[in-house]
């Protein structure tokens, strides 16, 4: 019986909100779900701002960085964008 992506993401969150930074294997050892299903399930939490991959590492983003992360991709006004976890000021048109 598949399980569902809700539950997959909700079991890797939690891996990684009590165990600290994991790699994509640890986390199908930890959790014996497909390689598939866990790249997929981070893909998601990744692009819902809640984990971040560095060198090769996923780990989940502290509230305050949520939150700024949320408002450079949604601001319109922001003066800075984020690029590879990097914070740099946002090119002005002339």
């Amino acid at each position: 019986m598949p399980v569902k992506d809700e539950d997959v993401d909700w079991i890797v969150y939690h891996i990684l909100s009590n165990g600290g930074a994991k790699t994509e294997a640890s986390l199908v050892g930890e959790t014996g779900l497909p390689a598939g299903d866990i790249v997929e399930s981070l893909t998601r939490l990744e692009l819902n701002l809640l984990i971040e991959c560095r060198n090769g590492t996923y780990d989940i983003l502290s509230i305050p960085e949520m939150l700024f992360r949320c408002q450079c991709r949604h601001s319109q006004d922001m003066p800075v964008i984020i690029e590879d976890g990097v914070i740099k000021v946002k090119k002005t048109e002339p």
